[in-house]
C-alpha cells in the first residue's frame, strides 16, 4: 500500500516541479516574466489545491479512500498533459489549477490509511517512506527538465499524432503527465485498510458508541479546542513549505545566474542529489522519530522538525554564496540531506492527535495552510523581491535568502513551542477513542 502510494506522490512531483527547469524556454515561447513564471509554479497551483482540499478531505473520511485517490490521479494526469499543449500564458494558468484540484485528494485520505495501517513506533518510517515522493518526483523532474534544456538549445521539436508539433518543453508536460491516467489500476493490489483510533460519542441510550461521521461544526469545534497545537503546527509547517517551495522553484535559476554555469548542468546535479541524499534525510528523520518514540519521547515527530529547521537555515541559503561553482553545488547537494526532513513528521504528528473520522478533514485544512503560504507564496514572493524591491535580477540570490533565512527561523522557533502542545494533545487522544 505505502509503495503504491509513494509511486502516486512521485508522479505528483514530477508534475508539480518539472516546470522549475524549463523557465527559460516558456519565459522566451510565452513571453513572461519572472513574476508571470513565479505565479505558474506557484499560485495557479495553489488556487484550487487549498480550495477544494477541505471538501475532498471531508468525502475521504466517509467513504472509500482508494476510490478518491483513483479519481484524483486521472484528473490531474489528464491537466498535467494539458499544460503541454498551451500555447497562452492564461491557458497554462488554468492547466496548473487543474492540476492542483487533482492533486488535493491524494495525500489527506493516503495520510488517514498509513495511519490506520501501522503501529505507533513504527508509523514514522511509513510516513517517510511515503514522503520520499516529493525528494525522487523531485529529483527526477529535476533530471528530465535539465535534459529539455539541453534539447530546447538545440531547437529541438516533436511530431506528435493527432497533437502535431510541439517544443521540446511542451514535450516533456505530455510524456510525464499521460503515463498517470493508468496508474489508478495499481490500487487492486491491497484492500483499503480497516479505520482505527475512532471517536467515540454519546449514544441516545446514555453510553457510548463509534460515530461513522462527524458533523463539519464538530470537526471545527475540535480543531479549536486543540488551537494551540494545531495553530503553531501548521504555520511552522507551512513556512517549511514556503522556503521548500521557493528553493526547489529557484534554486537552479539562481546557482546560473549567480556563478554563470548552464541551467541544465545544475538541473543534472540537483536532481541526482535530491534523489539520494534528500530522499536518506527523509528516511533518517523517519527512523529517528521511531527510536524517540520507542525511547519515550512522545514529541518525536515536532522535536525532528524543530531540529530540521536548524539545519535547514544553516545550510539551504548557502549554495549562492560560495567562493566557486564547484562549491556552491556541492554545498547545494549537503543541504539536501536537512532539507526534506520535515515532510513526514508534519502530517504524521496530525493524525496522531486527530480522531480517524476528521483526519482526511483535518489533513485537508494542514495542507490547506502548507499550500497557501507555500506553494501560494514561496516562490511567488522570491520573485517578487527580486523584480520590484532588489530591481537587479542578477542578485536573485539574496531574493532567495531571505525567504530561507525568515521562514526556517520562524518554523524552528513556532515547532520549539508547539512540543508541548502536542504532547497535551496526545495525552487528551486516550480519552475519546
Amino acid at each position: 500500500m505505502v509503495i503504491t502510494l509513494l509511486v502516486f506522490y512521485i508522479f505528483s512531483f514530477i508534475d508539480r516541479q518539472i516546470l522549475s527547469l524549463l523557465i527559460g524556454p516558456m519565459k522566451r515561447d510565452l513571453e513572461l516574466d519572472d513574476f508571470q513564471i513565479s505565479l505558474l509554479g506557484g499560485f495557479a497551483f495553489a488556487l484550487f489545491y487549498t480550495v477544494l482540499g477541505i471538501p475532498i478531505g471531508r468525502l475521504a473520511d466517509r467513504f472509500s479512500r482508494k476510490k478518491i485517490i483513483a479519481v484524483g490521479v486521472i484528473f490531474w494526469s489528464l491537466m498535467a498533459t494539458l499544460c503541454g499543449l498551451a500555447r497562452t500564458f492564461w491557458a497554462f494558468f488554468a492547466a496548473r489549477v487543474g492540476v492542483g484540484v487533482g492533486e488535493a485528494a491524494l495525500s489527506p485520505p493516503a495520510y488517514s490509511m498509513i495511519t490506520d495501517a501501522f503501529p505507533r513506533e513504527k508509523v514514522g518510517t511509513a510516513f517517510s517512506v511515503y514522503n520520499m515522493g516529493i525528494a525522487i518526483g523531485s529529483g527526477i523532474a529535476l533530471l528530465v527538465g535539465g535534459l529539455v534544456v539541453g534539447a530546447v538549445s538545440k531547437g529541438t521539436t516533436y511530431s506528435l499524432p493527432i497533437l502535431g508539433e510541439v517544443r521540446a518543453w511542451q514535450f516533456v508536460f505530455i510524456v510525464t503527465g499521460a503515463p498517470g491516467l493508468l496508474l489508478p489500476l495499481l490500487l487492486l493490489l491491497f484492500p483499503e485498510p480497516k479505520r482505527r483510533g475512532m471517536m467515540k460519542v454519546e449514544s441516545a441510550s446514555g453510553g457510548t458508541q463509534v460515530a461513522e461521521s462527524i458533523p463539519l461544526k464538530d470537526v471545527l469545534a475540535f480543531m479549536i479546542k486543540g488551537g494551540h497545537f494545531y495553530s503553531l503546527h501548521f504555520i511552522a509547517m507551512a513556512m517549511f513549505a514556503m522556503l521548500g517551495y521557493a528553493v526547489g522553484f529557484w534554486l537552479p535559476e539562481v546557482m546560473a545566474r549567480t556563478y554563470g554555469i548552464e541551467v541544465a548542468d545544475v538541473g543534472k546535479v540537483l536532481g541526482l542529489s535530491t534523489v539520494f541524499i534528500n530522499t536518506l534525510g527523509i528516511f533518517a528523520a523517519g527512523k529517528l522519530c521511531d527510536h524517540w518514540t520507542r525511547n519515550g519521547r512522545p514529541d518525536a515527530p515536532i522535536r525532528v522538525c524543530f531540529w530540521v529547521a536548524i539545519g535547514v537555515v544553516a545550510t539551504s541559503a548557502l549554495p549562492a554564496f560560495m567562493p566557486t561553482a564547484t562549491m556552491g553545488l556541492v554545498m547545494m547537494c549537503i543541504a539536501g540531506f536537512p532539507f526534506h526532513g520535515y515532510v513526514a513528521m508534519g502530517p504524521m504528528a496530525v493524525n496522531q492527535v486527530t480522531p480517524n473520522q476528521m483526519r482526511a478533514q483535518v489533513s485537508s485544512v494542514y495542507l490547506f495552510v502548507n499550500a497557501l503560504l507555500g506553494i501560494g507564496v514561496g516562490p511567488s514572493l522570491v520573485g517578487f523581491i527580486s523584480e520590484y524591491v532588489l530591481r537587479d535580477p542578477t542578485q536573485i540570490r539574496y531574493a532567495l535568502m531571505i525567504v530561507v533565512v525568515g521562514a526556517g527561523t520562524t518554523a524552528a522557533i513556532l515547532s520549539w513551542f508547539a512540543r508541548a502542545k502536542y504532547r497535551e494533545r496526545l495525552a487528551l487522544s486516550a480519552q475519546w477513542q
